[in-house]
């Protein structure tokens, strides 16, 4: 099992314990507050995923509301990347795809995009948006109708 799984198994327990007073583990009962973070191998942060609510979805896919997804440069200097917010979003745990069909923000330094229908690959560091696509860029564009 990933060590993000196991993270996510860990959390899901922690809460059925908290709640109940028994060691039964509800599935249908969801995670206020959730926060999930990820590390490289090297104890760096690379990501933490925080959402209003979380419910187990079914084996390794977690559906939560109010997505704020906090990308971070996964070095010694702990830097935020790229911040992504959206109403809804669906986790896959052991490739660490998001992805959601109502709409998504994208804010950085370089730029910013929203739009719906979206996936975001960790992995490669890739968002994708099929649908209503805006992107606003923060950079100076030199000599480019000549």
């Amino acid at each position: 099992m990933p060590p993000f799984s196991r993270l996510l198994l860990l959390a899901l327990l922690a809460a059925g314990a908290l709640s109940a007073s028994t060691t039964r583990l509800a599935t249908d009962k969801p995670i206020i507050n959730f926060r999930l973070p990820d590390f490289t191998p090297e104890g760096h942060r690379s990501w933490l995923v925080r959402g209003s609510e979380a419910r187990y979805a079914a084996e390794g896919l977690v559906d939560l509301s109010e997505l704020n997804l906090t990308i971070f440069t996964g070095d010694a200097d702990d830097k935020v990347e790229t911040l992504i917010l959206s109403p809804s979003a669906r986790i896959r745990l052991g490739d660490r795809l998001v992805s959601g069909e109502d709409s998504i923000r994208i804010i950085n330094d370089r730029f910013e995009a929203s739009g719906s229908q979206w996936t975001y690959d960790h992995a490669a560091k890739r968002v994708s948006i099929t649908r209503n696509v805006r992107v606003v860029l923060h950079t100076q564009l030199k000599d480019i109708l000549q």
